[in-house]
């Protein structure tokens, strides 16, 4: 079963997205499953998992509707408020209704506090997500989110931690030293992981191809090896340079390339699979399972 690891939904008629600035004129409209589903079965897809896009609530409960009603999303990561420990309880007791709840996000990026994650709020929340068995998804955007991760892997050791798009890195710059640094920071704990998502919209040129990922990629395999890493295609946003076939053919291309075939299918299948717990009925009672690095909790 392959797995794209990442992707969104969202209409803008009905849920704005805060985030979106004249930058984004290209991916401002709505973007739905009946989009998405032809371009997965174009790629050999099977199975998705849908993150959230916005803060709200409102944006969590759509995408808990559109994955009852397709049944290639195989796994959802929702939003709660972190900040409020005390709603956050209330709110995934609801949403443990829900059989594809496997993870919780937040745009992190968005705040203007360089280290939110790190709030005691915010952690207090975070520890009933490890209570829950719950992934919490990192957006890190920026240096100082992905140099956060060690301190949180610390401190919630039962807790898997999944960064998205390998912490946006700064491709073909003097800066990847830098980020090749932090990445290994992270990494050095079991229960981080990461997604090979996102690498096309770092890239300015329009002429990319998969090369210009591999050292990132090298990188990712030689730190997380293929039991703790992930693909992803981050449609629609990847939009924002390229189209869903290339950002998939090349992300594959260079993940082969670099961790030969069988690491490979690993990556696109296995791991996914059993990090978000893919075809499991879970019940709606917190529950201990597997850490990212394979071992149980």
């Amino acid at each position: 079963m392959i797995v794209d690891s990442h992707q969104h939904f969202w209409n803008l008629e009905r849920e704005p997205m805060p985030w979106m600035r004249p930058v984004h004129a290209a991916i401002a409209r709505t973007f739905e499953p009946a989009d998405l589903r032809p371009l997965l079965d174009a790629c050999g897809i099977d199975s998705t998992i849908l993150v959230q896009a916005a803060c709200t609530d409102t944006d969590t409960d759509t995408m808990f509707q559109q994955a009852d009603a397709n049944t290639w999303v195989g796994a959802v990561t929702a939003w709660v408020d972190l900040t409020n420990p005390h709603r956050a309880r209330a709110r995934l007791d609801r949403l443990a209704r829900h059989p594809k709840l496997r993870g919780i996000r937040h745009l992190i990026h968005e705040e203007d506090d360089p280290h939110w994650i790190l709030r005691e709020n915010v952690l207090d929340s975070i520890a009933l997500l490890e209570d829950r068995h719950l992934v919490l998804e990192l957006v890190c955007v920026y240096p100082r989110h992905l140099g956060d991760v060690p301190e949180l892997a610390q401190r919630f050791p039962d807790l898997t931690i999944v960064i998205d798009h390998l912490g946006k890195p700064p491709l073909l710059t003097a800066r990847m030293a830098d980020w090749t640094t932090l990445v290994q920071r992270a990494a050095a704990h079991g229960n981080v992981a990461a997604k090979i998502s996102g690498l096309n919209t770092v890239l300015t040129s329009a002429g990319w191809t998969a090369s210009d990922m591999r050292d990132a990629v090298e990188v990712a395999v030689e730190c997380f090896g293929p039991d703790r890493l992930m693909c992803g295609s981050d449609w629609p946003y990847s939009l924002l340079n390229g189209d869903y076939g290339r950002v998939w053919r090349e992300t594959v291309k260079i993940v082969t390339t670099v961790a030969g075939e069988d690491s490979a299918r690993r990556i696109l299948e296995d791991t996914p699979a059993r990090l978000y717990r893919l075809g499991e009925i879970v019940t709606d009672k917190p529950s201990h399972g597997e850490r990212a690095d394979g071992r149980a909790n």
